[in-house]
């Protein structure tokens, strides 16, 4: 997964990239085309979410409270004819690509040119969202749950239906996000109150899972299947049972159902991997401690922008996807384990290569084999590949720590312990069961 909203790759770095997962044969490349601080994806029916949510006038610099702003604007999309460019050239070198257009969260570059569809007044949304968003994080911007944005979500899958075709890509599977849709302004908001007694609704949690099914819905009649990240399951009405069954008692009527063939991306631990797999869904295993590729290297004070749990390329190679002991009824529904490559901090070429390898090779060989790596074969055909990357010519980073043209001092970072965040991950999915 790569993330092209917060940091817009021009179509020749993209498709160096593709060349670069075909020949570590990775099979699927799944675009993270819209966010607050970015849309790259052109729709004709809504010119504005490029040529007003396609730029800002800044970035982020740094990780944190101490974190500034770069004074750099920072603008691109993908024209339609661009990305079916890119679908074909994917194809022909096996690989698969899976768009995604992120709802109903992380949607302040969609209300920077569509304030209509926010939530409120129209004259609040647009003052708080005056162009996309130039810091990083998670805020409270969603859209809102009138009729008229439902709409307006399902004419952009329409258009992105027509480009990504599965004939062409290869895929059916469409990714809707579904991740960090906070719930404070649909909670404060009178109108989406009023909408939510109105469905029968009993809480937010059920409002954004009523959300996400009419959106599946609406895929599942243009012949396609959603992914989705691990949130999507909250507020489901479903209970799983502890033996793995999936229940036979119905979701309230009042929320509809995720469409069975649903995939779940389960990012935050196991639970959800877990929970969507009792429901009958497919499950993609990518837990942020094994697989997000921008988090930090190593401890060490030279480490670039430092956040996130430390990510070695060793700890790479002890993720085990699926354990020996894992009952068949979970084993069944894992059709694959996906790389996250959230792109905040990786402002340039150079800076995406030293996030993605030589980690990428770790994390493929993992994904193949579906165990843990021996270390010790692993290691012995390390020098071997890294001379390959120089040929190629990537920036990756070395075994022993970055070069000095690697390092950013002076530039802030948060850097937090595996203790953190495992504690922060129960609080995170303590509603999925």
């Amino acid at each position: 997964m790569l993330d092209v909203a917060r940091r817009f790759r021009p179509m020749p770095d993209l498709l160096r990239f593709v060349d670069l997962l075909a020949a570590h044969r990775i099979t699927v490349l799944q675009l993270h085309l819209t966010d607050d601080q970015g849309w790259r994806f052109e729709v004709r029916a809504f010119p504005r979410l490029t040529e007003i949510g396609g730029r800002r006038s800044e970035s982020q610099l740094g990780h944190g409270p101490e974190s500034t702003l770069d004074g750099v604007p920072h603008e691109g999309f993908y024209t339609q004819a661009e990305l079916r460019e890119l679908v074909g050239y994917a194809a022909a070198r096996g690989i698969r690509v899976v768009p995604e257009i992120d709802v109903p969260g992380h949607a302040k570059a969609v209300l920077a040119a569509y304030p209509e569809f926010g939530v409120g007044e129209i004259d609040d949304v647009r003052a708080r969202n005056a162009e996309p968003w130039t810091r990083y994080g998670i805020n409270d911007e969603v859209l809102n749950v009138e009729d008229a944005t439902i709409a307006f979500v399902c004419t952009v899958f329409d258009e992105l239906c027509d480009v990504f075709d599965p004939e062409a890509s290869g895929t059916d599977v469409v990714g809707l996000g579904g991740d960090e849709a906070q719930k404070a302004r649909w909670a404060s908001d009178p109108r989406t109150q009023e909408l939510m007694a109105e469905r029968g609704l009993a809480d937010e949690h059920e409002l954004q899972a009523w959300f996400l099914a009419r959106v599946a819905a609406h895929l599942a009649s243009r012949g396609r299947r959603v992914i989705g990240w691990d949130e999507m399951l909250e507020g489901s009405g479903r209970a799983a049972a502890s033996d793995g069954r999936v229940p036979n008692a119905e979701p309230d009527a009042a929320v509809p159902p995720l469409p069975g063939d649903a995939v779940v991306a389960s990012w935050r631990g196991p639970v959800g991997a877990e929970l969507g797999a009792r429901l009958g869904h497919d499950v993609v295993l990518c837990p942020d401690l094994w697989t997000y590729f921008d988090y930090r290297q190593s401890d060490a004070a030279d480490e670039p922008i430092p956040v996130g749990t430390v990510l070695s390329l060793a700890d790479v190679a002890t993720f085990d996807p699926v354990p020996a002991d894992a009952p068949a009824w979970f084993a069944d529904r894992v059709v694959g384990v996906q790389a996250n490559v959230w792109c905040e901090h990786l402002d340039t070429r150079d800076r995406l290569d030293y996030a993605v390898f030589p980690r990428l090779a770790a994390f493929a060989e993992v994904a193949w084999h579906g165990r843990p790596l021996d270390w010790a074969a692993f290691s012995s055909r390390l020098p071997a590949y890294l001379a390959w990357l120089d040929a190629q010519g990537v920036a990756y980073r070395p075994l022993d720590g970055p070069r000095p043209d690697q390092q950013r001092p002076g530039v802030p970072g948060v850097p937090r312990s595996r203790e953190e965040r495992l504690a922060e991950l129960a609080r995170l999915t303590a509603n999925l069961s």
